[in-house]
């Protein structure tokens, strides 16, 4: 019979806690995923994970803290995805941005609909938050329109701020009527798209205007 030692017994509590945990958090995502925030409670946790209550307060805290650190993985997962590179051309780089944030959403559509709307109601996705979703976002749509501006792409007679606050908000506004229920995915794809290149054409210059029009028709033709 081997002998643990108390290192390799540390070790293994360790890994065991790390897994608890982790069995814990996937059991609460369901949860909040199936039944909604207000009606998830500790006590149905306890019993689904098959843990007491006492061992989640120890391990992940109360109802609000196990939000917060849902709600900080989620918003983790959707700013690398918003951070990837992008194509330089603004129109293929409109639909890779779109493309992999719905890929994301698609892996558990149920759970960031939840998500989104516990996070709002919350309040932790203030906008005056520097490391929060909403300025992160921002962040990114202003690297986006100062490239289309730096490959000729814009002709920069409106400031790129102003033209990031409505890329940014074209997305926004897809996302609260998806969250909400009023549209599908699909759906959000399509509003996504021609509201960002709506928003191109206001400063775009002849050439890329031309191409964003036949992008925009195409993509009404296709609802």
């Amino acid at each position: 019979m081997k002998t643990i030692t108390p290192a390799k017994g540390n070790i293994t509590r360790q890994a065991n806690k790390v897994l608890r945990r982790q069995r814990i958090m996937d059991t609460a995502r369901r949860l909040i995923a199936s039944n909604g925030y207000e009606a998830f409670t500790i006590s149905e946790l306890a019993l689904e994970a098959s843990v007491s209550a006492p061992t989640i307060h120890n391990l992940l805290g109360k109802k609000q803290d196990i939000l917060v650190l849902l709600v900080s993985e989620m918003v983790e997962l959707v700013d690398a995805v918003m951070s990837k590179p992008s194509a330089s051309d603004p129109i293929e780089g409109a639909e890779i941005f779109i493309d992999n944030l719905l890929g994301l959403f698609k892996k558990d559509e149920v759970f960031y609909r939840a998500a989104f709307v516990t996070g709002e109601r919350t309040q932790l996705f203030e906008h005056e938050l520097p490391g929060g979703i909403y300025n992160q976002s921002l962040k990114i749509a202003e690297q986006i329109c100062a490239a289309a501006k730096t490959n000729g792409f814009l002709k920069g007679d409106i400031n790129t701020s102003l033209l990031a606050e409505q890329l940014f908000g074209c997305q926004r506004l897809a996302r609260q009527d998806w969250v909400n229920g009023y549209i599908d995915l699909e759906h959000y794809r399509t509003q996504v798209l021609v509201g960002m290149l709506t928003t191109y054409a206001a400063d775009a210059t002849p050439d890329f205007h031309t191409r964003l029009c036949k992008k925009i028709k195409a993509l009404n033709r296709g609802k």
